[in-house]
């Protein structure tokens, strides 16, 4: 009996290659520089969610971003205000690499005193990755910001999994959503003990 190379390919063919939807669950915010080619999911930018983000210390004291989602206009100027007008607006892009690893990417799209450059940069990758295009993206720095450039050629098609963008974003921003002025986050920030 011994090691059989035929059976090994085969195994692991049936075993992990069933065709099912990858599994969601391991989504996290990241860079796209280091995530190989990879999608965003939509066909417009107009499908794209822009979200105002914070970030704010977690009781570990590790620094957290946190949604702001605020709908009555004077109580979200207040939650800002209490995050000490530190926020920012963020692209929300699902996004896929050719491995099937979902993440998010939350590039500035405005930002308070931040140069137009990254903001700009962000748009035009934003846009090169959209409708199924494959792209490679890195961030150069503050003076050249991001750069995209598309896969070469290909017809490989993305693998989402079946949850909703709403799903997705509860998860990785679970109790990471700011909708109330005594959200535990702002309660640390301005000095009450949570």
């Amino acid at each position: 009996m011994g090691f059989k190379k035929e059976l090994a390919k085969k195994s692991t063919l049936e075993t992990f290659n069933d065709g099912a939807p990858v599994d969601s669950q391991g989504v996290d915010i990241k860079s796209p520089g280091k995530m190989h080619w990879f999608t965003i999911k939509g066909t417009t930018y107009e499908d794209i969610t822009e979200v105002i983000t914070t970030k704010l210390y977690d009781p570990d004291g590790e620094i957290l971003e946190y949604i702001i989602q605020v709908e009555e206009k004077s109580i979200r100027e207040k939650v800002i205000n209490k995050a000490d007008d530190n926020v920012n607006v963020k692209a929300l892009c699902r996004c896929v690499n050719w491995y099937g690893t979902e993440f998010l990417w939350l590039p500035a799209v405005q930002s308070r005193g931040n140069s137009k450059v990254a903001s700009q940069s962000a748009r035009k990758a934003i846009d090169l990755g959209l409708n199924n295009n494959w792209i490679k993206c890195q961030w150069k720095d503050g003076r050249n910001g991001w750069t995209a450039w598309s896969h070469p050629g290909t017809d490989k098609i993305p693998q989402w999994s079946n949850m909703t963008d709403e799903e997705v974003i509860d998860l990785v921003f679970d109790n990471r959503i700011i909708e109330t002025l005594d959200h535990e986050a702002l309660e640390r920030n301005v000095g009450k003990s949570v």
